[in-house]
């Protein structure tokens, strides 16, 4: 069954269907793929959930998708990372900000380094 379209409206998809679970994984996806880092917490998918009728489980959902998305569970709330962005650790295409945001922060270290402690 191929995707439908994560910007269609809920009300026309009947729940609990094969078809809404896979509406659910796009509109993770597109998420995703909206934001910068490609990472959302829970707390931030949960102000999605009125608004586009998504499951309260929706991070099950994308555990069973393991394949589109990856879930750590290394602070007290749920990350969920969009794999095919990421190499290893490392986020493949970083928009143009976050390199801005890189090298703020390397020369912000460098000069810290190049301080005399005393």
């Amino acid at each position: 069954m191929a995707f439908p379209s994560p910007y269609l409206n809920a009300r026309q998809v009947e729940p609990a269907t094969p078809q809404a679970r896979k509406r659910d994984v796009a509109l993770l996806y597109e998420l995703l793929c909206l934001t910068m880092e490609r990472i959302l917490t829970s707390d931030k998918l949960d102000v999605f959930h009125n608004e586009y009728m998504l499951p309260c489980k929706l991070l099950l959902c994308s555990v069973k998708n393991h394949g589109i998305f990856y879930i750590t569970n290394k602070v007290a709330r749920s990350i969920v990372f969009l794999k095919e962005a990421y190499d290893n650790s490392n986020l493949i295409e970083k928009c143009s900000l976050l390199k801005f945001h890189d090298r703020f922060a390397s020369l912000i270290r460098q000069t810290c380094s190049d301080t005399p402690s005393g």
